[in-house]
């Protein structure tokens, strides 16, 4: 790849004020730069960040390695990441596929518990570089750290980076003098978390690419500039130096910026016999993504409706935005059916809220849309071979 201009989409046309400068050196204008907000006085402490974007999508999900990581660094904190887990309705507890999947709203949702009891306002950038595993990223780690050059792995990261979760958009974009990787998220999502929540999941993606780059790049990487969502910490300068530069804070994106020469340079751990076996991987994963998810989406619709009963199909597939023929149709090219992921659904959430002791047998009945706590029983005892009460006793 001799130059990536041409090859990738181009970005908008702005001259940017690149002083993503080492910390030691004063921010410095290129050229003409963009209108500052009338209440701005700095560009780099921008009083109102404004959030990306990215369109809703009440199915977005994320891969269980992503969340594994992230259950062992709150355990690593004393937080008993299980029970926070439990609160929000997600069992990690038995092996499953590599590539399964969680909702990211209650994977969010466990990570906005954690972070309530950790006293951390940088944890985004601790998680970064504790945990930070390509492997994490399964098939896609393996495309990204074998990349020709940064350009390609930006690129890569783009164009799979829904694997890993389709609640992000990572967006890469060059021009005649810089490549541009902006990393956004659902809105609608991010909503219902606190900011610093928002800015800890940021801080960790930025960190986490820029952590990549260096470790193929070599410790000489450095971007022309870095834009953050979030506002400047009270620890900014522990930030900084991570970074070895100064972001501008309260962008509208997270972005980095990148010189062409330093995207197109050969890399020296470069292997694309690597690549090519990671992307027929990743491409077959994705030609599969949608169908594979479908019974995930379903429970989560369903354990969000249970509570008023049980719910009917046509309700179910309307929700899932698709006609009650397709849902029956691609169920059952999954050899399954909707009465058999109702009850799994309703068998996995039992148990999952009986282990604690937040609601009573009474409850749970009603959380899982029984009309009467005697048809519990009976449903329990048959996906279990015991009582509720016996099996919340022998579990204890």
């Amino acid at each position: 790849m001799d130059d990536l201009v041409g090859i990738l989409p181009k970005a908008p046309h702005q001259d940017l004020p690149f002083c993503a400068s080492p910390v030691d050196r004063t921010c410095q204008t290129a050229r003409i730069s963009p209108k500052k907000p009338e209440n701005a006085t700095d560009p780099r402490h921008r009083s109102t960040p404004v959030l990306p974007p990215k369109p809703s999508d009440p199915n977005a999900s994320a891969l269980r390695s992503w969340l594994m990581a992230a259950k062992s660094a709150v355990e690593q904190r004393g937080v008993d990441a299980n029970a926070l887990l439990q609160q929000v309705g997600l069992d990690l507890s038995s092996p499953t596929d590599p590539m399964a999947r969680f909702p990211a709203h209650l994977g969010l949702a466990f990570w906005q518990k954690a972070l309530s009891q950790i006293d951390e306002e940088l944890i985004g950038m601790e998680v970064a570089l504790q945990q930070f595993m390509p492997l994490n990223f399964n098939a896609l780690g393996y495309a990204l750290m074998a990349s020709e050059s940064l350009g390609q792995m930006y690129l890569r990261l783009s164009r799979y980076a829904h694997i890993v979760t389709d609640a992000a958009d990572i967006r890469f974009e060059v021009d005649e003098g810089a490549g541009r990787l902006s990393i956004s998220g659902d809105t609608t999502l991010l909503s219902t978390v606190d900011e610093a929540t928002r800015w800890s999941i940021f801080d960790y993606a930025v960190l986490t690419v820029v952590r990549g780059s260096r470790m193929l790049f070599g410790r000489d990487f450095m971007p022309l500039e870095i834009r953050l969502q979030r506002r400047q910490p009270k620890a900014h300068a522990k930030l900084e130096k991570v970074l070895r530069c100064v972001p501008i804070y309260g962008c509208q994106t997270n972005t980095l910026v990148v010189d062409l020469a330093t995207l197109n340079k050969p890399l020296s751990f470069a292997n694309l016999d690597v690549v090519k076996a990671s992307e027929t991987t990743l491409d077959r994963y994705q030609s599969n993504i949608n169908e594979r998810a479908l019974k995930e989406q379903l429970a989560s619709v369903l354990k969000e409706l249970l509570p008023s009963g049980e719910p009917r199909q046509e309700d179910v597939a309307e929700r899932l935005k698709i006609t009650l023929r397709t849902l029956q149709r691609r169920l059952s090219e999954e050899q399954t059916c909707y009465r058999d992921v109702l009850n799994d659904t309703r068998h996995q959430l039992a148990l999952s809220y009986l282990a604690g002791e937040q609601y009573s047998i009474g409850e749970v009945a009603f959380l899982l849309g029984f009309s009467e706590v005697s048809a519990f029983t009976r449903a329990f005892k048959r996906w279990t071979g015991s009582s509720p009460r016996d099996w919340r006793n022998q579990a204890e």
